[in-house]
């Protein structure tokens, strides 16, 4: 079955021959002229299989970060509160509730650094998205997107520290880039490793400043996807050549 993203990227360069427009497949920037040849040559036989027909897209997600710290920290704050009603004194759940809440911390340390550890679904919805994320137990929606905003995602990377945590320096680095969906004031933001040429394919859009913090990291041809998805709901267009 062809994918939207394909179909949609068919009908781009069909009607934009002289545009550059991302392959579905690879993300690689084509022009619509050559876009045929591109397939046929480096991908023959082969169709995105992540963006499916329902456009849906499965990738880290980091929302869940805050209950791996809050739901351990109530347990240690029910501990303490429960033994200073009953009188009792049991070191074991304040035990187990503090391990928790360290085991918590670490987990989210790494779901922030980027670990994909915890897999979230973006999915179009009518004319909006939702994100289901924190196991599928919870949801960020858009009824709609009434802009679109692109801007460079980074990470911040600590080092150098001795044993005793002193002197250690803070970094910044690079971490692709991100389309951030907006209906109002609520988004959901969505980062990618790479850039897939966004900023020199589509028009549309608005600039956003640098930023690390979003909630779902997509691949390459599952970005591409989502902005495909973007130019069907007439949010972008194609940069004219």
């Amino acid at each position: 079955m062809v994918s939207d993203a394909m179909a949609t990227a068919s009908r781009l360069a069909t009607d934009h021959p002289a545009a550059v427009l991302p392959c579905p497949v690879c993300a690689a920037t084509v022009k619509g002229a050559n876009l045929d040849r591109h397939l046929g040559k480096v991908h023959s036989g082969q169709r995105p299989v992540r963006s499916s027909a329902m456009r849906s897209w499965r990738g880290p997600e980091r929302l869940i970060a805050r209950p791996l710290v809050i739901v351990p920290l109530l347990a240690v704050v029910a501990s303490l509160v429960w033994q200073e009603v009953s009188g009792t004194v049991e070191d074991v759940f304040i035990l187990g509730a503090a391990g928790a809440l360290g085991v918590g911390l670490i987990i989210c340390g790494l779901v922030v650094y980027g670990a994909p550890l915890f897999r979230g679904r973006l999915s179009v919805n009518g004319d909006g998205f939702v994100l289901s994320h924190t196991l599928g137990l919870r949801r960020r929606q858009l009824s709609r997107v009434d802009r679109v905003e692109a801007g460079s995602a980074y990470l911040v990377r600590s080092s150098g520290s001795n044993a005793e945590g002193i002197g250690g320096t803070t970094s910044e680095e690079q971490a692709g880039s991100f389309l951030k969906l907006r209906n109002g004031r609520r988004h959901i933001t969505v980062r990618c490793k790479h850039s897939t040429g966004f900023r020199k394919t589509w028009t549309g859009w608005e600039q956003a400043g640098r930023s690390r913090r979003w909630h779902i990291t997509l691949d390459p041809a599952d970005f591409v996807a989502l902005q495909y998805t973007l130019s069907d709901l007439g949010l972008l267009a194609l940069r004219p050549r």
